[in-house]
């Protein structure tokens, strides 16, 4: 196990958080590389660090943080088989009910919903 992952399986063991000056002690590790290696988790977006002041010392709460997925996005509402709305990405101020490459593609979605 390298260093990253111990650190994250220690951030992780505690669910309200680890202070930073515990993580280092209880990874073995010397706090410089602990503080660069904490940095860069939290740059990565793994975790989260929040300053925290303990009898008149500073340090950070460090918190696991859950990366969620961004749901995937479902274009398929706004193509015709291949072809994207025309409005998709369109500057222009039109009335929707005189836009020709509108209607065109209202028709299409007519004949692909007959089929």
């Amino acid at each position: 196990m390298d260093i990253e992952e111990k650190l994250i399986k220690l951030i992780k063991s505690k669910k309200k958080g680890i202070l930073q000056n515990e993580l280092w002690k209880k990874a073995k590790i010397d706090s410089s590389k602990c503080s660069r290696m904490v940095a860069k988790l939290e740059k990565e977006g793994k975790i989260s660090r929040e300053p925290h002041s303990e009898g008149g010392s500073r340090t950070y709460l460090i918190k696991f943080t859950e990366k969620k997925e961004k749901p995937a996005k479902n274009f398929k509402l706004l193509m015709i088989g291949e072809i994207f709305s025309p409005c998709t990405g369109c500057a222009l101020e039109c009335v929707p009910e005189h836009c020709i490459p509108l209607s065109e593609w209202v028709y299409g979605l007519e004949e692909e919903g007959s089929k």
